[in-house]
């Protein structure tokens, strides 16, 4: 199985992996709330980050990203900074949908047929 994809969709494996990626950070937030937002957002926009480099480097994707973004919340966790909790929640959910927003277009972009 490959770890890279030029497809924009997810296949069946993708989407449970998908799956259990936003069933455990919603159990998380819903447990650990703003602290958990501020740190999971956090998290996430590294995931983005990495994701849009590895598909700018590869013109692919990475298959099963959600589970990224989660090693990068649980990354982010072990950390423990503190400065995330300095800002307010609205601001981390706008970020949060800029940044998945952003890696959407870019994905869309790369993955589109020439």
């Amino acid at each position: 199985m490959r770890s890279t994809t030029r497809t924009f969709a997810l296949d069946g494996p993708e989407y449970a992996t998908t799956a259990v990626a936003a069933v455990v950070s919603t159990a998380a937030y819903l447990s650990g709330s703003f602290d958990y937002l501020s740190r999971g957002v956090l998290g996430d926009l590294l995931g983005f980050a990495l994701l849009a480099a590895l598909g700018l480097a590869r013109r692919g994707r990475l298959r099963h990203e959600a589970l990224l973004c989660l090693a990068g919340i649980g990354g982010v966790l072990l950390i423990d900074p503190q400065w995330p909790l300095e800002i307010g929640e609205p601001y981390w959910w706008g970020a949060f949908s800029i940044g998945l927003a952003a890696y959407l277009w870019l994905r869309r972009a790369r993955l589109a047929p020439e």
